[in-house]
């Protein structure tokens, strides 16, 4: 195509000038002539080398269009019919599978008393997962944990035992429904993690309890309401009275700035027969029968957290309050020691890589406020007062080192006054 526009080009030129020559035009002469082809070649030149852009621009649609068409065919060949088609199971959809492994160092130096010091390597182990239906209204989650027993505040593994194999337990397994009927309404029911607003002056993060919950949650502009009500099971005798927990709580999450969130509960713990079924001291007074001294555990449990920003860091202050309403100990020592608090303070987070985070505890916990078999193992359950120190830092988005100091001391007793520290050294590693 391109030859035949020159040669149409060339010819027109030609005719041009004989025409011009024919007519005898003064203008016609050599030079006029010899000016008119060198303009005329210009312009030939420039509409080849434009022709062969077009033609260049042509080409490269072809092939454009020529591999559009290839990846059609690819496609068709590799998109069967849905029924041939390979897919994951149907039951592993909105299935998310999680854990942990900590491997800690653990030094225990004791002051005023005939206890060894120890120095302890410990593991603990967790894996689980959770599975959603409805559009997320209904959830069933499962967990599996390491233990040296069944202790409910512990799922350390202390290494121990000539190399003996380890126990593994079930941590968790529950059903929870949140229909969106009801929004804001949840109940949640098997063993379970500790579903009120609570701190470790009350239980220990290992703790999770067996029964049924039920809140419900109202959520204005700012301001959240909350009220929540459940059943547990402690101790099931066949023999006596079962150790049952009833447990009201009440409460609200407040936004007072962007940066600012007040959240205050106020919680009823009443234990029934838990004195004469449940032996596991732990810190509170024990009488010649060997049951619980306190008598009654019917705790008032009043928490309060505040979480803001200093210098663009999350942090967060809490203060929690507990009385135990139904304590009629009255041995020596022991007498009124019916309330407990805790204070403290955290600045930092532990998410992506560089992360670091550290805090502060004090506590001061009577022999008889809340049952020490349930509350902060690591601080030595019931009767005991004293700090708590720690920090951690993100080597990686899912492993982090850490570290805790504890120095705490009976609040009454005839070891008051001996100071226990320990130690502890943490590697985390989270999937």
């Amino acid at each position: 195509m391109r030859e035949i526009v020159v040669r149409i080009a060339v010819g027109a030129l030609l005719l041009g000038m004989v025409a011009a020559v024919a007519k005898g035009d003064p203008s016609s002469d050599d030079q006029d002539i010899q000016t008119t082809i060198k303009a005329l070649k210009a312009r030939i030149r420039d509409q080849e080398r434009r022709l062969a852009e077009l033609e260049s621009r042509q080409n490269q649609q072809r092939l454009e269009q020529a591999r559009r068409e290839e990846i059609r065919k690819v496609i068709k060949e590799l998109n069967l019919d849905a029924s041939k088609r390979s897919t994951m199971p149907k039951w592993l959809k909105n299935l998310k599978f999680y854990g942990d492994l900590r491997l800690r160092y653990q030094g225990e130096y004791f002051s005023g008393r005939s206890r060894k010091t120890r120095n302890r390597a410990r593991f603990r182990l967790r894996i689980g997962f959770k599975k959603t239906w409805l559009e997320k209204q209904m959830e069933v989650g499962f967990r599996l944990a390491s233990g040296s027993s069944s202790s409910p505040t512990s799922t350390n593994q202390t290494f121990d035992g000539s190399f003996s194999e380890k126990h593994i337990w079930i941590d968790l397994a529950y059903a929870k429904y949140s229909p969106k009927w009801l929004k804001g309404f949840t109940i949640i029911g098997g063993k379970m993690k500790k579903p009120f607003v609570h701190t470790d002056l009350v239980w220990d993060s290992d703790v999770n309890p067996e029964g049924v919950w039920g809140q419900y949650k109202h959520k204005l502009k700012n301001f959240e309401p909350f009220a929540g009500v459940g059943y547990f099971v402690v101790e099931e005798n066949n023999h006596d009275h079962d150790a049952i927990l009833v447990a009201y709580q009440a409460g609200f999450n407040w936004k007072l700035t962007k940066d600012v969130k007040w959240t205050c509960a106020a919680t009823y713990y009443d234990y029934d027969h838990i004195n004469t079924n449940y032996l596991a001291a732990n810190g509170n007074d024990v009488n010649a029968e060997g049951e619980l001294a306190a008598g009654k555990f019917h705790m008032i449990n009043l928490t309060n957290k505040v979480g803001f920003k200093v210098f663009d860091l999350p942090a967060g202050i809490y203060f929690d309050w507990i009385h135990n309403c139904g304590d009629s100990d009255s041995a020596e020592d022991y007498d009124d020691q019916s309330d407990g608090f805790a204070c403290g303070i955290k600045v930092g987070k532990n998410k992506k890589k560089g992360d670091w985070s550290c805090g502060y505890k004090y506590a001061y916990i009577e022999a008889n406020c809340t049952p020490g078999e349930f509350n902060d193992s690591d601080f030595g359950g019931a009767n005991r007062k004293g700090h708590t120190f720690g920090a951690k830092y993100n080597l990686t988005d899912s492993l982090t080192i850490g570290a805790k100091v504890l120095l705490t001391e009976p609040v009454t007793g005839p070891h008051q006054g001996e100071r226990d520290t320990t130690v502890q050294a943490d590697l985390v590693w989270k999937f």
